[in-house]
């Protein structure tokens, strides 16, 4: 399909879709809000059916694309990305044709004068590219992954036209964060694009674990590499998720499960750069010495910890702990949770809700508590028990790029560790690591909770000096009283006297023409038909947005 077909097709979908969203709005208004819930769930899946079917027909960027936004938990509501997630495994594969061109323009050769094999048909087919088995001289067997030629070009092609839709998404739907799932969109697609990088990254990861006998990380054949290809040792051995294998092999699934955390642990919180795709696919258990190693490949999707997401992690602990409500506000807005803007009122009010849902919660009870649960924000929040819209909620929080990395990778690693072995609790392992990487080696929780309750009591034993000083003010008439007035009822107030205003012209104004028509004074009554029809719109719009 040439660009132009592909730019048309995209459009048109994006406007059948917005189409339907549109109509929705409307109906919602008229209807109950269970039944308009029904509906825009059955609008969620028929609009990512519609995108899947779209999707594989335009190939290219747009799969990869979609596989990114099935990510999304954050953004984007479970009736959308479950249906998302069919592309992870529907790519279909590019002609040999493609890889020979890639070959001759990297390296000058074709592929068969590199190895000595090297198969026509791939194992694997991506969004960007394919992975096919190849064989050296000696018989070492290789991975080959390559991107398709062209793909830059069609990338920034793609990404234009995508930003142009998610723009115009953002226009109509402002408010929605929808402007940021394209740039952390586009911003995981052009890291990807560079298989050196990721070749960096996994010699990198591989560096951290010297030593260590449990893990085995492939090589990585630079002579055969390029930005755009990447030659890396076969990994031969048994999928994780092969229960029966690893048993026929004396390979515990247990002992897998908890080397497992123990290797994503030592990842995130001890060195803060991790594999972040622990797909079962990209996860190979490898018999060594009659035991085993786990090897991760496929290093493309690769995350840390920045140091600002770190010291933001041990602020909101240091809070939970010493139950600051303050503190927390502080943490969320150091790791980056918090948008730009004067949004302090909501963020109150939602770091109170949240407080008072986990005010019982012991730090020994963090252990029970399931990941899981927390992987959709919508489930969790009860915006009308907090008096916050959904658009106001957006406009204050922003899920950073490393946070919707982490998460996912948490979640993809309890879900897998539960299928290894359901009677694990990994909580029992990461907390260890958490404290560790929050309150440093020196310094346990326990030692927290006995510095915050040495304050707590000295700010008891202050409270009547306190008490003293404000009557004292109060007795000499010098105390001062501040009241926080609601920002949005501020606002609606502002918006109800713009409207009393336009409704007191628009009545003179068309008094005045009904009066000068019936003089006859037919240039006047025109002028003033104008201003009353210029009234009437800035009427509606006000009115409309007050509704909003």
């Amino acid at each position: 399909m040439n660009s132009v077909a592909r730019l048309i097709r995209a459009y048109t979908v994006t406007f059948r879709i917005l189409l339907r969203y549109l109509g929705l709005f409307f109906i919602a208004k008229w209807v109950s809000e269970e039944r308009s819930s029904l509906l825009f769930d059955k609008a969620h899946r028929k609009t990512a059916q519609m995108i899947v079917r779209n999707i594989l027909i335009l190939k290219g960027l747009y799969i990869k694309i979609g596989q990114t936004l099935s990510i999304m938990t954050n953004f984007l509501p479970s009736s959308i990305t479950d249906e998302l997630e069919q592309l992870q495994d529907a790519v279909p594969p590019h002609p040999f044709d493609e890889v020979k061109e890639r070959f001759l323009a990297d390296f000058k050769k074709e592929p068969l004068e590199l190895f000595k094999r090297f198969d026509d048909t791939p194992i694997a087919s991506a969004s960007l590219g394919q992975v096919h088995v190849a064989y050296l001289n000696d018989g070492t067997k290789l991975a080959v992954k390559f991107q398709y030629p062209n793909i830059d070009e069609i990338v920034r092609s793609d990404l234009k036209t995508l930003k142009r839709i998610f723009g115009l998404f953002n226009f109509i739907f402002s408010g929605y964060g929808i402007s940021e799932i394209y740039q952390e969109c586009s911003k995981m697609i052009l890291e990807e694009l560079n298989y050196e990088a990721e070749g960096r990254n996994l010699e990198r990861i591989r560096d951290n674990f010297k030593g260590d006998e449990r893990y085995y990380f492939p090589k990585v054949y630079w002579e055969l590499s390029s930005q755009k290809i990447l030659s890396v040792e076969f990994v031969e051995g048994v999928k994780v998720t092969d229960v029966t294998s690893l048993g026929e092999k004396g390979i515990s699934p247990h002992d897998v499960a908890v080397s497992l955390i123990h290797f994503y642990c030592k990842q995130i919180f001890v060195d803060g750069v991790y594999h972040a795709d622990p797909h079962p696919g990209n996860i190979i258990i490898k018999p060594h010495n009659g035991s085993y190693q786990i090897a991760m490949v496929d290093y493309g999707a690769t995350a840390g910890i920045s140091p600002t997401m770190k010291s933001g992690m041990t602020v909101f602990v240091e809070g939970l702990i010493k139950k600051d409500t303050k503190t927390l506000a502080i943490a969320l807005k150091q790791m980056g949770f918090v948008s730009k803007g004067d949004h302090e009122e909501t963020l109150d009010k939602i770091v109170e809700y949240f407080y008072s849902k986990i005010r019982g919660v012991k730090i020994q009870d963090f252990r029970n508590i399931n990941i899981g649960d927390f992987q959709h924000l919508n489930d969790i929040i009860e915006l009308k028990k907090m008096d916050i819209s959904l658009k106001e909620l957006t406009r204050t929080f922003h899920v950073p790029r490393e946070w919707i990395l982490l998460e996912r990778t948490l979640i993809l690693m309890m879900g897998l560790t539960a299928h290894l072995d359901p009677h694990l609790n990994p909580m029992d392992i990461v907390l260890p690591y958490v404290e560790e990487l929050v309150l440093g080696k020196d310094q346990k929780v326990s030692d927290l909770i006995v510095q915050s309750t040495k304050e707590l009591l000295i700010s008891y034993i202050n409270l009547p000096t306190e008490i003293s000083k404000v009557l004292k003010k109060l007795n000499e008439g010098k105390l001062t009283i501040q009241t926080k007035v609601q920002k949005q009822h501020t606002e609606r107030i502002y918006q109800g006297i713009h409207q009393l205003i336009y409704t007191l012209l628009l009545t003179s104004s068309v008094s005045m023409g009904y009066l000068m028509s019936k003089d006859g004074n037919a240039e006047w009554a025109s002028h003033l038909k104008v201003v009353s029809t210029i009234l009437a719109t800035l009427l509606f719009v006000s009115l409309f947005k007050n509704r909003q």
